[in-house]
């Protein structure tokens, strides 16, 4: 999943503009999260739902971001 994607939902709710960050900015803008952020580390849950028959029931990460009840409680707060 493109971190793009996560940043738009999240900068939706926040308010706040999602920006491209060119990959020799990187460093600078995400400073310690920076090698996280560029790490190209795909994964899949297929294997967990071979060996353990699970099935995924919840909402998928941009699914549940974008019902906000993440951010409900910063709106609260802030």
């Amino acid at each position: 999943m493109p971190v793009r994607d996560i940043a738009e939902v999240i900068g939706r709710h926040l308010n706040v503009p999602a920006v491209s960050v060119a990959p020799e900015q990187a460093g600078e803008h995400f400073r310690w999260l920076a090698p996280f952020i560029g790490a190209d580390a795909p994964a899949s849950s297929a294997l967990t739902r071979e060996l353990l028959g699970w099935q995924p029931t919840q909402p998928g990460l941009l699914d549940d971001l974008g019902k906000g009840h993440y951010f409900d409680r910063l709106a609260a707060n802030g």
